[in-house]
Parts: C-alpha cells; structure tokens; sequence
C-alpha cells in the first residue's frame, strides 16, 4: 500500500491532505461530465475552434463554450484567440492521459 501513496505528500499535515482530497475531489468533478470528456477527446487530434468542437460534438455553440470555459479556466484547455475566432487546444497533457487511461480501461472492460 505504501507504494501508492505520492511521494509529494510525504511531509504534509493532516490539515494539508484534507486540501488536496479538496482539490483532487474538485478536478474530478470538472471531469464528471460527458461532453467535457468528448471535448477532450475532440481535441486530442490538435487544436480546434469552437465552431469545429461544436460540430464533431453534436451540441449547441452555448453548451460547447459553456464547457470549454470551464475547461480552460480549470487549467486543462489553452486557448488563442485570431481575429473573432477562438481556437481550444490541450492545455495539461496528465489530465489528457488520466482521460485517456481511464478510457482505455473502459473499453477493455467493455470487450470482456
């Protein structure tokens, strides 16, 4: 068991663990959704404007923003803006591959 417990929370309180539970408990809640999961996975091939997010998601432009907002400000997507266009990108690779694990998973399961 000691073997799975992060090195980086080797010297840490009690009362600083209960923040990064907090933390750890916020970042998988902003990814507790299926079009943010989708999102990601739209932009694994590169980066894209939110009209093409839009599109490849089959949901409203207000919906997509809304979620790549969220994303962004989460940390997980960078963003540029050209012109009037905004263009989303991977912004934080760990969560990419913490998505991309958990999918492939996922999948395995599902073909058992």
């Amino acid at each position: 068991m000691s073997q799975l417990i992060p090195p980086e929370t080797k010297d840490l309180t009690p009362a600083q663990m209960e923040q990064v539970f907090t933390q750890v408990s916020q970042f998988f809640s902003m990814l507790a959704e299926p079009l943010r999961l989708k999102i990601l996975f739209i932009l694994c091939s590169g980066e894209k404007s939110v009209n093409a997010v839009m599109e490849q998601a089959g949901s409203s432009q207000a919906n997509v923003s809304r979620h790549l907002t969220a994303l962004y400000r989460a940390g997980i997507l960078a963003r540029r803006k050209e012109g009037v266009t905004v263009y989303y990108s991977i912004g934080d690779e760990a969560t990419l591959g913490i998505c991309q694990g958990v999918c492939a998973r996922v999948v395995e399961e599902m073909k058992t």
